[in-house]
């Protein structure tokens, strides 16, 4: 899978709505928002799952790494996973969204035990 993207980047955010934590497994998931002529995939197949009548999710068909939303609401924009970018350390968040979903602990996340690599070790 290979896809480029220019580095007009609309918007960093961090999605706490319950669709995003329960579609991807995760307490909330970052995005990068670009336009849609922004986005371009140069090598690979990817399959595209309606998962709410506002959202679908595209993934890689040969690993399943999510690689952008789609909402008719916001029309002409690809909703990029962060983690899907090369870049992903170089960007940051400047926004939360839909934090009446946000769990409670997130905003203690500051004061969790930090290990260098995996748990236990």
């Amino acid at each position: 899978m290979k896809f480029t993207t220019s580095e007009n980047v609309k918007a960093i955010l961090n999605c706490h709505c319950n669709l995003c934590r329960k579609a991807n497994g995760s307490a909330f998931s970052t995005y990068v928002v670009f336009l849609s002529s922004d986005f371009s995939l140069e090598k690979g197949t990817l399959k595209t799952v309606k998962i709410s009548e506002n959202a679908s999710k595209s993934f890689c068909c040969d690993c399943a790494t999510p690689i952008f939303n789609e909402n008719p609401k916001y029309a002409g924009l690809k909703i990029v996973y962060l983690g899907a970018l090369d870049k992903a350390q170089h960007l940051a968040p400047v926004v939360d969204t839909y934090c009446e979903s946000q769990l409670q602990w997130i905003t203690q996340m500051d004061n969790l035990k930090k290990m260098e690599q995996g748990f236990g070790e």
